[in-house]
């Protein structure tokens, strides 16, 4: 897991490479029923790993959530090495999940 230093930056640096304010809370979990007809219905949390976050994409870990006008999934190399996170629109989002 990223530390809240590290989170921090990484918060900063993908609102300068989206463009958009990135809300400051810490979500730990988010449920998607996605719109698209190849994706299951999926709990995506911090520090688990996913295969087809998008279609044909490769097992990863999940390190982050954030929310802005969508929701920003990143693992090592969607949104950490590389600015583009895993986009989530918000009314596929059924459930957001805070750390307490």
């Amino acid at each position: 897991m990223l530390t809240e230093q590290k989170l921090e930056e990484l918060r900063k640096k993908l609102e300068r490479g989206i463009g958009t304010k990135i809300k400051d809370k810490r979500i730990r979990a988010i449920k998607v029923n996605a719109g698209y007809h190849w994706q299951p219905p999926m709990y995506i949390e911090v520090g688990n790993y996913y295969r087809n976050l998008e279609k044909d994409s490769p097992y990863e870990q999940v390190t982050a959530i954030f929310e802005s006008t969508l929701f920003l999934v990143c693992t090592p190399d969607r949104g950490i090495k590389n600015d583009m996170p895993y986009f989530f629109a918000r009314e596929d989002v059924r459930q957001v999940i805070e750390w307490k």
